[in-house]
């Protein structure tokens, strides 16, 4: 294992996080697709909508495609609707999820009293985190806050102050303030919880979803050969431009109503990285002058995993705050060649290091694995020696559990 990377050592910093699709694989799809350009190089919905920008038809197609396929199935379902277990792949992803939560909160928990707090910053439109959350402390294994922004009772509006509130339990005739631990969830862009009210603020809904748009049989047909043709390693651009862009089915697609529906969503979309609707911009720049002002802060830690930095807002800004000498940014690697990827972005800064494996990929799981972890799931027998930096990540960070 080739990284640079000690729970031990930051433990008690200002801890960020920064999530992209690769945390979520598995559970949704990502933008990354099979289809190769002429130089042999794989497309994203990005850059295929990109491509495509002045293509209507073919833009629609695309964006109801990616609609069907990667946010659709992550939309929060009626409750009058029967309760049906997860799919296996989508347990794994949740079960990780709360793996991770777990081992952050015995971290806060280990941080001076008046601490105690960390940001996840996520790009991803799915509610991956507040189910693991939920799920944590329905299991009542330990007692910790989430904080996605909103106030209110019956009806729970955002804004980005409140993530300044925290949650005290004050003791017996107030002789002592216990500060819970707390994650501040941030949606950076979007979210499908996210609805626009009547006066113009978000409000948070956790309930059935208000972005369902079903598509009819000539339609689910155009998205079946065009799935098929996206995610064919031996395809390239001039077979969908063949068998698709250059067919008269595309004018068939619903395209205004599509669009009526698809606007309304609070995400950014995957080109030019804007939001449809102002009230949804104006909180995606103040998701991001909160990040901003964390990775200011002295002694700031900003872990990045699955994430491409794609969206040039977020890299600028990140770049920026690594003018902060005391800040450190940890860019978890899913392999060596997003490594050489990375450095290209941030080569030039000394406070940037690269978590990564040289034998695996590296994914949710063997990061929960080997490196944000108490301890390294395995049995320890009385034959084997003990690393050093286990026995004081145990005594510093949970050495009770």
């Amino acid at each position: 294992m080739a990284a640079e990377f000690n729970l031990h050592q930051i433990y008690d910093h200002n801890l960020n996080f920064l999530f992209g699709a690769g945390a979520s694989v598995g559970f949704l799809p990502t933008l990354a697709l099979e289809i190769k350009d002429e130089n042999g190089k794989k497309h994203t919905f990005e850059t295929l909508a990109k491509h495509y920008e002045n293509d209507k038809e073919m833009t629609t197609m695309l964006f109801m495609l990616y609609y069907r396929e990667c946010i659709k199935p992550g939309l929060p379902r009626s409750s009058s609707l029967p309760k049906v277990p997860r799919p296996p792949n989508q347990e794994a992803v949740i079960t990780e999820y709360k793996r991770f939560i777990t081992t952050l909160i015995q971290v806060l928990n280990k941080q001076k009293p008046s601490a105690k707090r960390a940001n996840i910053f996520t790009t991803n439109y799915d509610n991956c985190l507040e189910m693991a959350s939920e799920e944590l402390m329905a299991a009542k294994r330990a007692q910790f806050e989430v904080n996605d922004g909103s106030t209110g009772f019956q009806t729970r509006t955002f804004h980005a102050r409140n993530f300044n509130n925290r949650v005290v339990n004050k003791g017996l005739l107030e002789r002592y303030d216990q500060y819970l631990p707390q994650i501040n969830l941030l949606h950076a862009h979007g979210s499908v919880h996210w609805t626009k009210n009547d006066k113009g603020d978000i409000e948070l809904n956790y309930g059935s979803s208000n972005y369902i748009f079903e598509f009819n049989e000539e339609e689910t047909q155009i998205l079946d050969e065009c799935r098929d043709i996206l995610y064919d390693k031996q395809k390239t651009l001039a077979d969908l431009d063949t068998n698709i862009v250059e067919h008269d089915d595309l004018s068939k697609l619903r395209a205004d109503e599509f669009w009526s529906a698809y606007d309304k969503m609070p995400i950014v979309n995957p080109t030019k990285w804007k939001f449809h609707e102002t009230v949804f911009e104006e909180a995606y720049y103040q998701i991001l002058r909160h990040l901003s002002y964390e990775l200011e802060r002295p002694q700031s830690v900003l872990i990045a995993f699955g994430f491409s930095f794609a969206d040039e807002h977020i890299l600028n800004l990140v770049q920026r705050a690594l003018s902060n000498p005391s800040m450190t940014m940890y860019v978890v690697c899913y392999s060596k060649s997003t490594k050489g990827w990375m450095e290209e972005l941030f080569g030039q800064y000394p406070n940037v290091k690269y978590i990564f494996s040289e034998e695996h990929a590296l994914d949710f799981k063997l990061l929960n694995d080997e490196y944000f972890t108490i301890i390294k799931p395995r049995k320890i027998t009385l034959n084997e020696g003990v690393d050093k930096n286990i026995i004081q990540m145990l005594e510093v960070v949970g050495g009770d559990q």
